[in-house]
């Protein structure tokens, strides 16, 4: 059984039941919550670097092959997302991620990418993910540095609400245009982006 680790605000309550739901949803059971981190003297992409280390961390000292970590932002928009992400998982890779934001797509693989809302990262990655310099943005600082592998279709993408990097709401569904989305199909132009924005509110 893969247990999720996942990052999450205890702060933000609502954002927590949404998660929670979700979660049910996709009929996990067990799963990990590690809470965000928030350094007051630092920039916000530092404590998000941190968040995702701890768990990667941990996962080294306790000699896990691989370890599956979600922010808590994480939609499914198939009712069998997850078990569809975990089917797909390649046998050699250094993350395998659940969706993107932006990245160029080439036979399954990416060599730059954001959105790291749900992925596997393999323990012959760990040293390198833990070394990723957290000036920068956790996702985009990986870029060119191992074998990134995309579960496409698309088996999850971050739903429209708060992002603690941004400090504020943002929305990246117009970001799917001409993206495929396991349980919602190919998006074609701003109105399936609307669509599918609207669909992922139904969540709150």
């Amino acid at each position: 059984m893969i247990l999720p680790h996942i990052i999450s605000d205890p702060k933000l309550i609502v954002r927590k039941e949404v998660l929670i739901k979700e979660l049910a949803r996709q009929r996990i059971e067990t799963y990990k919550l590690w809470p965000s981190i928030h350094l007051p003297h630092s920039p916000r992409r530092t404590g998000i670097s941190r968040a995702h280390k701890q768990i990667v961390e941990w996962a080294a000292d306790e000699g896990l092959e691989e370890v599956a970590i979600f922010e808590d932002d994480i939609w499914f928009p198939s009712p069998d997302g997850w078990e569809y992400f975990v089917s797909k998982k390649p046998k050699f890779y250094d993350l395998y991620l659940s969706g993107i934001t932006r990245g160029e797509l080439v036979n399954g693989k990416v060599k730059r990418y954001t959105g790291q809302f749900g992925y596997f990262i393999h323990e012959k990655y760990y040293d390198t993910f833990l070394r990723t310099d957290e000036k920068l943005d956790i996702d985009g600082a990986q870029s060119g540095r191992g074998d990134f592998h995309v579960c496409y279709p698309f088996a999850a993408f971050c739903y429209p609400g708060w992002s603690n990097n941004q400090n504020g709401v943002v929305d990246y569904s117009h970001l799917l245009i001409g993206r495929e989305i396991h349980g919602f199909g190919l998006m074609n132009d701003k109105a399936d982006a609307k669509r599918f924005s609207d669909a992922a509110k139904t969540l709150m």
